[in-house]
């Protein structure tokens, strides 16, 4: 063999012993785990920003009301807003004064403990209605919880003062759902938000139909709570498709709950369908409590009938 050969063996066996000596290596190494690869239907959706003040969410969402309000909830609204002074005085013993809310208790209900705990509750849900219906409070309101006896009228559960001084009366047994006077009260609030966008005087003269239904609009996911929706309309059609489809002016002769639930639909519809503008100024321009009363014509161009007809449509 000649010398060049013997050097190219040479050279081929040295060139073996190396890649031998890597491999022994890489086998003993720990290798790097591999990431799994993810579809573009498994990767989580970006987080949105909160809906607009003025906006139902349509897809379900998570209950507000039936949370625990902790810090540790990125979507708590908080009381951050504070109101002077001392609202008008009430019947019973006061016993919490909030940021914005003075509440007492009368006798024959919620234990003031248990009312205290109700105070710090409907200081969030005031945050939150607040933000969703874009009005805040100019005055303290003062709230009263007093025994269901006490009530003005039978089945009554709640009642809101704004003509004068605002305040609001709930009325509730020992013992009752608590939760529940929670969403009662979200809802007599709203009417103080209302009477604080529209004025004292508009907000006596409020059409029924727009004055309740708007009210548990603004009351929102606490008003929702009670039946799971995930929204007005979809409340709407659920009652809708249960048979409640006669006239909307008349619905109350079906029990209160239907009709302020189908009337929160139609506020939704409206809104919804002709801008908030539209609405306010329907709202603002009442024509006294007869439900259906308010100059739809006028605003809209067209009836109460035509428009809640139009409502139904979109329920069936």
């Amino acid at each position: 063999m000649s010398r060049p050969q013997r050097a190219l063996v040479a050279l081929l066996a040295l060139a073996g012993l190396l890649l031998l000596a890597g491999l022994l290596v890489a086998a003993a190494s720990p290798q790097a785990p591999v990431a799994p690869e993810v579809s573009a239907a498994a990767q989580p959706a970006p987080t949105e920003g909160p809906p607009p003040a003025t906006a139902t969410p349509i897809a379900p969402t998570p209950t507000l009301a039936r949370r625990e309000f902790n810090p540790t909830f990125s979507v708590k609204v908080a009381p951050t807003s504070f109101l002077p002074g001392r609202g008008p005085e009430l019947p019973g013993a006061f016993v919490y004064a909030g940021r914005r809310l003075d509440f007492y208790v009368g006798r024959g209900t919620f234990a003031p403990e248990e009312v205290t705990e109700l105070a710090l509750k409907a200081e969030h849900a005031l945050s939150y209605i607040q933000k969703r219906f874009a009005v805040t409070l100019s005055e303290r309101v003062s709230v009263g919880v007093y025994a269901a006896s006490q009530a003005p009228g039978p089945g009554t559960r709640g009642i809101a003062y704004t003509h004068g001084e605002t305040n609001v009366r709930i009325y509730y047994r020992s013992g009752e759902d608590q939760h529940r006077a929670l969403v009662v009260l979200s809802h007599e609030l709203a009417h103080a938000l209302q009477a604080e966008a529209y004025g004292k005087e508009a907000q006596r003269l409020a059409d029924t139909v727009l004055l309740e239904g708007l009210a548990c609009w603004i009351s929102g996911e606490y008003w929702l709570s009670l039946y799971e929706a995930p929204s007005f309309h979809a409340r709407a059609r659920e009652l809708y498709q249960a048979g409640y489809r006669g006239n909307l002016a008349a619905m109350s002769r079906n029990g209160t709950d239907v009709a302020y639930d189908m009337w929160a639909g139609f506020v939704d519809y409206l809104t919804r369908s002709y801008g908030w503008d539209a609405f306010n100024r329907l709202y603002a321009n009442g024509r006294g409590r007869a439900p259906g009363s308010a100059d739809y014509r006028g605003v809209y161009g067209k009836s109460f009938q035509e428009l809640q007809e139009e409502f139904y449509a979109t329920l069936r």
